[in-house]
Order: C-alpha cells, then sequence, then structure tokens
C-alpha cells in the first residue's frame, strides 16, 4: 500500500489538528468561566453596588431624620446569607441580608454600614463584623474609611479584606458638605457604606459569552482564541508531518520487508529502531523471518534427505533382484562344476569369487538399507544395524549399548558413523565378529566398533574415504576419533562426541 497524505501521515496530521482545536476550546473556555467574573465584578457589580448605596443613603436619611434608633439591624430580614457571592433580586437590585447573628465564616458577605458624622458606626446589615458605636475606620477597610471621603467626595471600588475580595461604595447620605457633629446630629446617618463579595467562581462559556456581550467586551476577548484558531491548521499539518515522519519511514520498510518474504526471500531483516510498539513489531518480523528460514531450510534437508533414502532404498531393490541373484546364480554353476571335476582349480576360482562378490553385495546392501531413526531413537536404530549384520551376513555382532538421549543432529551423526564402521570392518577386513559399544558418561557419548579382521597400519593413506567422512562428521560435533589397528590383529574405532 502508498502511504500518502491522506494515508496513515493524514490521519495523523487531522488527529492533531483535532486535538489542538480541542485544546484551544477547553482553555478557552476556562478562561472564560474564570476571568468573566472579574470583568463583570468590575463593571456590573460595581454598578449594583453604587445603586445600593445611594438607596439606603436616601432611605436612612428620609426614614430616621432625627437618628438610627439603638441596635437597629439594618437590610432585609428572612434573606439568606451567602458569603462570598453576590445575589440580587429579579428585578436587579442588590440583596443585602440582615445577619442577627454571627458571622462565621472568613468570606466576605454582601453588608451595608450607617456611618454617622463622627466616624462612628450607627447600624449595619452584620453587627457581629461591623459592630455599633466603634469607629468606623477601624471596622471598615482603610480604603473605604470616613477619612478618605472627607471633603464630600465619594468613595468606590474593589479592595482586599481579612474577610476576602469585595465591591465597596461610600456614599453620602445628605448633603453636599459634611457638616460637624453635633448633640443633635451626632446619630444621624452621615455616610452610608455598601460591600459585596468579589466572585471567581466559574460559571458556563455560554453564560460567559451572553455577559460579554452585554458589556461590549465579546470582541476584545475573543481576538487572541480567533486568531489561534485559524493557526491551528497550518500548525497542525507542519506538526503532523515532522512527528510522523520517521514513523512513516519505519511503517514502509516492514512494508518492503513483508513483500520480500511474499516472495520468498527468508534472509531480510530489519534493524531494531526503538523500544516503542513498531519496534517490538520489528524485532518479532525479523525474528520470524530466521524461524521461516532455518524451518524452510530443515524441510529441503528432510526432503533431500528422503529422497535419497528412497533413491538408495530403490537401487538396493534393484541390486538385490538382479545382480544377487546373478552371482547367486553364478556360485551355484561353479560349485557343481567343482563337484563334477575336483581338480578344475579355474571352477574353484570362479565359486570363490563368486562368493567373495555375493557377501560384498550383501555387505552393499546392508548400506544401501540404512536404519531409520525416525520414531525409534538412536539405540534402537544400532541394534538394527546389528541384528542386519547378523542375519544378512552372518556376521557375530556383541552390541553393549546403551540408552542415551542426545540431540538429533548428534544421533544422525553416530548412526552414520557406525554403519560407515561397520561397513568397512566386513567389507575390508573381512571381519567374521563384531563388538558395537555406546555409553554415556563426564557429558560426553561414547561410541566404539571393534572387529577381529585382517586390520591395517593407520599411518597409511587410505584408498578409500570412509574414514575421511568418519573424521569429519566428528569434527562438526567438536569431538574426537582414536583408531587402533594393525596388519593381523584387527581394528577399534572410539568416537568421543560432547553432548550438552
Amino acid at each position: 500500500m502508498a502511504l500518502r497524505l491522506s494515508g496513515l501521515s493524514g490521519r495523523l496530521i487531522a488527529s492533531y489538528i483535532l486535538v489542538t482545536f480541542a485544546a484551544v476550546i477547553l482553555v478557552e473556555s476556562l478562561v472564560l468561566g474564570f476571568q468573566v467574573p472579574r470583568l463583570l465584578n468590575a463593571a456590573r457589580l460595581q454598578t449594583e453596588v453604587n445603586a445600593a448605596a445611594q438607596a439606603y443613603g436616601h432611605q436612612l436619611s428620609r426614614l430616621y431624620p432625627d437618628g438610627v434608633p439603638a441596635r437597629k439591624v439594618l437590610g432585609e430580614p428572612g434573606a439568606a446569607a451567602d458569603p462570598g457571592v453576590a445575589r440580587t433580586k429579579p428585578d436587579g437590585t442588590l440583596i443585602v441580608p440582615a445577619i442577627t447573628g454571627p458571622v462565621d465564616s472568613d468570606q466576605a458577605v454582601t453588608a451595608v454600614v450607617a456611618i454617622a458624622a463622627d466616624g462612628t458606626v450607627l447600624a449595619s446589615s452584620a453587627p457581629s463584623r461591623y459592630r455599633p458605636g466603634r469607629s468606623a475606620a477601624n471596622e471598615l477597610p482603610v480604603q473605604a474609611s470616613p477619612a478618605n471621603v472627607i471633603g464630600g467626595y465619594i468613595k468606590a471600588g474593589n479592595v482586599g479584606t481579612r474577610y476576602g475580595a469585595v465591591v465597596f461604595m461610600v456614599w453620602r447620605a445628605h448633603g453636599a458638605v459634611l457638616i460637624p457633629p453635633t448633640a443633635g446630629t451626632s446619630r444621624r446617618v452621615a455616610l452610608v457604606y455598601v460591600q459585596a463579595p468579589w466572585s471567581n467562581r466559574y460559571i458556563s462559556p455560554i453564560r460567559a459569552l451572553t455577559e460579554l456581550g452585554h458589556l461590549d467586551e465579546a470582541g476584545p476577548v475573543l481576538t487572541g482564541p480567533y486568531a489561534m484558531v485559524l493557526a491551528i491548521v497550518p500548525v497542525g499539518v507542519l506538526f503532523g508531518l515532522l512527528a510522523s515522519r520517521r514513523l512513516i519511514r519505519r511503517v514502509r520498510r516492514l512494508e518492503s520487508a513483508t513483500l520480500a518474504v511474499a516472495d520468498g526471500d527468508y534472509t531480510v531483516s530489519l534493524p531494531g529502531s526503538g523500544r516503542d510498539e513498531l519496534g517490538r513489531l520489528e524485532a518479532n518480523f525479523t525474528s520470524m523471518t530466521r524461524q521461516l528460514g532455518s524451518a524452510l531450510e530443515a524441510e529441503r534437508q528432510r526432503a533431500t534427505s528422503d529422497a535419497r533414502a528412497a533413491e538408495r532404498a530403490r537401487i538396493a531393490r534393484e541390486v538385490h533382484d538382479a545382480i544377487s541373484q546373478h552371482l547367486f546364480g553364478l556360485r551355484m554353476i561353479a560349485a557343481g562344476m567343482c563337484r563334477a571335476d575336483p581338480g578344475n582349480q579355474q571352477a574353484q576360482a570362479l565359486e570363490r569369487i563368486s562368493e567373495e562378490a555375493l557377501r560384498d553385495m550383501q555387505t552393499l546392501l546392508v548400506e544401501l538399507r540404512p536404519a531409520n531413526l525416525e520414531g525409534a531413537g538412536l539405540t534402537p536404530a544400532l541394534r538394527e544395524i546389528c541384528a542386519a549384520y547378523t542375519e544378512r551376513l552372518g556376521v557375530a555382532v556383541d552390541a553393549d549399548l546403551a540408552d542415551v538421549t542426545v540431540p538429533a543432529p548428534v544421533e544422525h551423526a553416530l548412526l552414520r558413523i557406525a554403519q560407515e564402521a561397520c561397513a568397512n570392518a566386513v567389507r575390508h577386513g573381512h571381519a567374521r565378529r563384531l563388538a558395537v559399544s555406546m555409553s554415556r558418561c563426564d557429558g560426553h557419548v561414547e561410541l566404539a566398533v571393534r572387529d577381529t579382521g585382517t586390520g591395517f597400519d593407520p599411518a597409511v593413506p587410505s584408498a578409500g574415504s570412509g574414514l575421511a567422512h568418519i573424521r569429519e562428521r566428528v569434527a562438526e560435533l567438536g569431538g574426537t576419533v582414536e583408531i587402533d589397528s594393525a596388519p593381523g590383529r584387527g581394528a577399534a574405532l572410539t568416537v568421543r562426541v560432547p553432548v550438552p
């Protein structure tokens, strides 16, 4: 498959764009939800506090021209106190609850305080917090104390108190200029202080946008997010290309390797390019191709071995059915000629040669029909070889074979070595007695074949290749070969092979 921009790379780029877009939306929702209340406090809440201060100033001046009654609790009786939250009526008027009990919360509350001309607190909506008779300069925040409004100035703004941030308003109750306090005016309301909590609670983004629209602040606040949204697509494409380039290259390399394996090339391997999932896939793919290659090679070798065994069996049948029968007939004719003419030396020589040829032919047939390891094991296969020499050639074989378990390559090599050694002893050494033994000791398997034949001199190069093949097989297994023989006293072949 061709990995185009619309393929894996395109999907990765699209995912980056979507994730970035979602992140921008989430951040903007949080910003709107937490920052818009600050804008609302700075604008709408200040307006509500100002309106409440004016209303209470007019109301208290009208209701109590001779002074506020002692222990008067201002505010609306029965209104629930909600510390930290400014609440309004349906008509938009600020609700100031009358709190007669203690205010235990460490958060600011909505409150109104009436201040006399002499700067003392006349009454408040929360007497436990703003206590009557005390100096307003000590009870109120420094920025809202009467000292800051001497001369008729009206003070408004927001400030942090020990109870939390508040939006406040100090309103002049009557007159253009404050008059000095006298005995008759010391209980009259000169100033009205109103505060409401500065709320930083999260609100929904939809409500935040609606409030911003009422304040004509939506455009400036959303300019940055709009620009960021417009930049998402090019930035996402660039980041997706950079982030997916190496991944796409690794996937394409894996694709090429799979096509090579599909075409029969099991030697392909992939370099490990990381410890992530794709890196583990590459390592597993390389391991799989090696295992497939090894399995295929083993299957080829097994098929070749089976073909050779079948061909040897076919040749053995042909030899037995044709040549062996002719040699047997020739020996019978020579034997008849010797009986008819005992002094005929040519007939005697012909009988002897035909008997030797028939014996060699029987030995060759034993070699051409090797024992089979499939489903049996090494020890039963060696016993089968010994039995074949006894039954077919009349050779006495003493077998002392321990039941050992060795790897398959060692089994195959030891079986062929035993076949080669027995065949050499009978065919070349004319042995009539063999001793075959096998044992395991100290991490080695020892196979020995001894005969009582004519023997030979191991130092003299042999014309055949049987001993050379034995040495090659043993060398491949890391073992050793010992040959003890001399002319006229037989031969002994000992093979030692290390096994786990």
